[in-house]
């Protein structure tokens, strides 16, 4: 794409960094949770050390409950290009769609044509001749489709699309329950299965999102928005948000368009709107239309029209200059914007007890929580969708604890499982051994270092405290030791860290001598580790320290399955579906010090074949399932003895 020479006259801006200044000065004033006090000494070294750490992130502010409100995004113009179409923009696996009034393109990378369909109403029956803002989702395009004219609308619907060939597939009309009587776009929300609508008109109509179900096309309801965005043109959905484009400026009066957003909550019947980008890269100031994201280069692309007059749908003829209306496509390259989370905001854990029940605290770090996110980055906490993850994955983990402590367990924004991935395409217990991933992992583990400061000086109140941490979680809860583990409540008051999934070495122990390894079953202030492999799977190299949870023993002493208590499944709502007992025997393996386990009975009702992103015979993703009951018992029993001292 080239780049645009200035038009003084229409006040082009080339740095899309520069239009956040007013605006986001003027959230920080009208609202006042955004005036936060001055920061504390730890909060001002996180802001310092993520500036210099993380360049791919923009920081900006601080990370609290209203920060819907605050731009999600900084956006950096990247460049422009002439497109046939004025209407709707979507993209999917390098392709982008353009939709005109009546028409549908289709462009490769570098916007160059692949395709066309002048005829896109021919085989749908009812009377229509508009299309507005388009998605694609799957190999197929969902069309905004309806009769428009002079500002008034009819046989509203959403007309399906090949891909491919851009030809007819079927289509559906809008509800006439819901009171939409205009539709200027539609987006695929793909991580809850739902088509959105908006409206353009200003009534009624457009005062609400409209959803129906991804696959039975059924009407589910609709959304109020709060506050109303102003004509309303385009819509997008990207990871748990609604972006919304609007015609809301006066092109004669200078004044730009924006890009709104709203957070997905399907629990809510209003979502909360805030400003994303105010739309001045342009040519000249003209109308706003369709909105989508490259999500493979991290890209906002929107379509632009200028250089005729339009009010209310219709045109008034050319701006002096021109003798054509031309149509182009922006796009922004984002930066997510971070911002130090404060934890002294309930919204930002996922479990903070608000009456304690027993005599010690358990401090439990999530492990991965999206199985299918393999692009190295860091999980949006902010994405609804995400924290629902998180509490799932929290369900399943709890019951081990939950009966003998209370449990504090933050929202963090997690390395994604790609990021503990290597190149031979299997997961490594230590982000650090992946090239690439520790720079996400050490923004997952500053959140988990704030979090645990937090607790220590506002929640502890010299309670014991358990360290618990799984998969990823355990790779946090050993960072946390090495760091703290020799002072305050770490050295003072640890019943014991679990550190399940993740092999504590002997480098780590002679690096912190203050580690100290569990020797048996009661005692106190020490690690307990360990990470399970059936006999036939290929050995580490180097030696992990561990214990064997069966009979607490840290030799090779073989320990029999009746020494197992209970192999567990536990559902993501928290319930226990099935109970084995006597599941597996285990041993150490001296030269890995891996957990080998033997003697599985019914090994195909919990052991899958394919055991994900793990080496075959690594039993990594079941350690806690193995040993549930085993686990269970065995932390009441160390805060026992911790509280008999």
């Amino acid at each position: 794409m080239r780049k645009k020479e200035k038009n003084n006259s229409y006040g082009l801006k080339k740095l899309a960094g520069i239009i956040f200044i007013i605006p986001v000065c003027l959230v920080m004033s009208i609202f006042p949770a955004c005036n936060k006090p001055e920061p504390d000494p730890l909060e001002e070294e996180v802001i310092a050390w993520e500036k210099d750490t993380f360049p791919q992130y923009d920081m900006d502010g601080y990370y609290e409950e209203d920060q819907i409100l605050l731009p999600r995004f900084s956006h950096s113009f990247a460049g422009f290009a002439e497109v046939e179409g004025r209407q709707g923009v979507a993209w999917e696996n390098g392709m982008y769609y353009v939709s005109g009034t009546g028409s549908l393109w289709k462009y490769n990378a570098h916007w160059r044509q692949a395709g066309v369909n002048r005829f896109p109403f021919r085989e749908i029956p009812d009377s229509v001749n508009h299309i507005g803002d388009i998605d694609v989702y799957n190999g197929e395009i969902y069309a905004a489709v309806e009769y428009f004219n002079a500002g008034s609308s009819k046989n509203p619907m959403v007309a399906i699309y090949d891909a491919k060939t851009l030809k007819f597939k079927q289509s559906f009309p809008i509800d006439a329950s819901s009171g939409q009587t205009e539709i200027s776009g539609v987006t695929v929300d793909y991580d809850n299965r739902i088509i959105w609508t908006c409206c353009w008109t200003q009534g009624e109509c457009g005062r609400y999102l409209y959803k129906y179900d991804l696959l039975s096309k059924r009407y589910l309801g609709k959304v109020q928005l709060q506050a109303m965005p102003s004509q309303v043109q385009g819509i997008a959905y990207y990871d748990g948000w609604i972006y919304l484009s609007a015609d809301d400026g006066d092109a004669d009066l200078k004044e730009p368009d924006h890009v709104y957003r709203c957070q997905v909550d399907l629990l809510k019947s209003a979502f909360r709107v805030g400003m994303e980008q105010e739309i001045s890269d342009v040519t000249m100031l003209g109308e706003l239309e369709g909105i989508t994201f490259d999500k493979a280069n991290l890209r906002m692309v929107v379509v632009y029209n200028y250089g005729i007059r339009i009010r209310l749908g219709k045109s008034y003829g050319f701006y002096p200059g021109f003798d054509r209306e031309i149509h182009e496509v922006y796009t922004y390259d984002l930066k997510k914007k971070i911002r130090p989370v404060d934890y002294s905001a309930s919204v930002n854990w996922v479990e903070k007890p608000g009456t304690l029940s027993h005599d010690a605290d358990v401090f439990m770090i999530l492990p991965a929580v999206d199985a299918h996110n393999t692009k190295r980055g860091n999980e949006d906490i902010t994405n609804n969708h995400t924290v629902g993850l998180f509490r799932k994955t929290l369900n399943m983990e709890k019951g081990i604890v939950d009966g003998s402590a209370d449990i504090y367990a933050p929202l963090y924004r997690q390395a994604t499982i790609g990021c503990y991935i290597q190149d031979d395409g299997y997961a490594s217990d230590r982000s650090d051994s992946v090239s690439g991933g520790a720079g996400y992992a050490d923004l997952a583990y500053s959140d988990i270092r704030s979090a645990w400061s937090y607790y220590a000086k506002n929640l502890n109140n010299s309670r014991p405290v358990i360290l618990f941490g799984y998969g990823e979680g355990g790779d946090m809860a050993l960072r946390l030791l090495k760091e703290f583990g020799d002072e305050g409540i770490l050295k003072e008051r640890l019943v014991a860290a679990y550190i399940i999934g993740t092999g504590v070495t002997e480098e780590d122990l002679s690096k912190y001598p203050y580690l100290q390894m569990a020797g048996g079953e009661e005692d106190t202030g020490v690690i307990v580790s360990f990470t399970a492999m059936n006999p036939d799977a290929a050995m580490l190299l180097s030696k992990e320290y561990a214990i064997n949870p069966l009979n607490w023993k840290t030799d090779n002493t073989a320990a029999g399955k009746r020494l197992n208590k209970g192999c567990v499944r536990v559902s993501s709502l928290g319930i226990v579906t099935d109970t084995y007992p006597n599941f597996c025997g285990a041993y150490l393996d001296e030269a890995s010090g891996r957990l080998i386990v033997t003697n599985m009975e019914n090994s195909d009702a919990v052991i899958r074949k394919e055991e994900g992103y793990y080496p075959p015979g690594d039993y990594t993703a079941y350690d806690l399932m193995l040993f549930y009951r085993n686990l269970e018992e065995n932390v009441g029993k160390r805060i026992h003895a911790f509280l008999a001292q």
